[in-house]
């Protein structure tokens, strides 16, 4: 690793390598992905938590997500060299080859499949599923063709949490896929309204987001339903746990018809300052939604 960061010394700016590992598994967005596994689990376990597996969950999600990041880095490194975004990240400014990418990727993806199937052939599932949906069918396939990619590549995200969920209980039900539905939808809003920010850097690549080939309008709308469908979910979680849903319900329904409100009055002129203050509040959006489904099943002991 001597020589990028040599080469990174002479443009004035050392760049360790612990900082490389930062920027390459885009740390941020790998820990609130494991944030909603760990939920997963413990929405699943209320009070019955093994500190043992729920070691091995965080361990296993983060390796594997970091290994899918650093994978998404080095296939999406042409794309980050032309915005002005994401041309500072260290494959386009040269920190680190494709080559050194990937020789730290795939033994930290090939260590978080291991240590997943250690927790359960049913976490190892949706974690090579997650890697499948988030690089195959998104990144290499759909990502520069269409913008109903994000809606695919969001099924990656709801993975940890599915995967969380069922490493507790050891089968698929409908409390499982609510929680990956929930974390799918998101997705694609927040992704939205980053792409849709940072629209001109979006045409310049050629990445056809929803903000780019429909316009910021029809992009509030579908961002909107999708919000919408979110809550929904919930109704129907809070329906089979007995109506014993409430905190997570109440919680859901006054973001929602924030969210929602705002949606609506964005059109193709909207600033991006209103553009930034939605995605600023879909940030925590997910984080409450899972830490109140949580205190509702360790408060009102809900068994699903």
């Amino acid at each position: 690793m001597s020589r990028p960061v040599e080469e990174a010394s002479v443009k004035g700016f050392r760049r360790s390598f612990l900082y490389i590992l930062y920027d390459l598994f885009k740390i941020k967005q790998t820990i609130l992905l494991v944030y909603v596994g760990i939920f997963g689990y413990l929405i699943a376990a209320g009070y019955s938590i093994d500190l043992y597996k729920l070691v091995l969950i965080i361990t296993g999600l983060f390796t594997t997500i970091s290994g899918t990041t650093g994978f998404n880095m080095i296939y999406d490194a042409d794309i980050d060299a032309i915005m002005m975004r994401t041309r500072d990240r260290v494959i386009p400014r040269g920190d680190i080859s494709r080559r050194e990418a990937f020789a730290i990727s795939f033994p930290t993806l090939l260590i978080g499949l291991i240590v997943s199937y250690t927790v359960s052939p049913l976490f190892f599932v949706a974690a090579l599923i997650g890697f499948i949906i988030d690089i195959i069918a998104y990144t290499l396939i759909t990502k520069r063709i269409t913008w109903i990619s994000v809606v695919i590549g969001g099924f990656a995200g709801g993975m940890p949490t599915f995967g969380g969920y069922v490493a507790h209980t050891d089968k698929i039900d409908l409390y499982a896929i609510s929680l990956m539905l929930i974390v799918a939808l998101w997705s694609s809003p927040h992704i939205w309204y980053i792409s849709a920010y940072y629209k001109e850097d979006y045409i310049k690549a050629r990445i056809p987001t929803l903000s780019v080939v429909k316009g910021v309008g029809a992009m509030a709308k579908v961002s909107a339903l999708m919000i919408g469908i979110i809550f929904c979910v919930i109704i129907i979680d809070h329906v089979a746990g007995g109506f014993k849903m409430w905190l997570s319900l109440t919680t859901s329904a006054v973001m929602t018809i924030i969210l929602i409100k705002r949606m609506l009055t964005h059109n193709d002129y909207t600033s991006r300052s209103e553009i930034r203050k939605i995605f600023k509040f879909l940030s925590p959006y997910l984080a409450l939604i899972f830490l109140t489904m949580y205190l509702d099943k360790i408060f009102f002991y809900i068994n699903f």
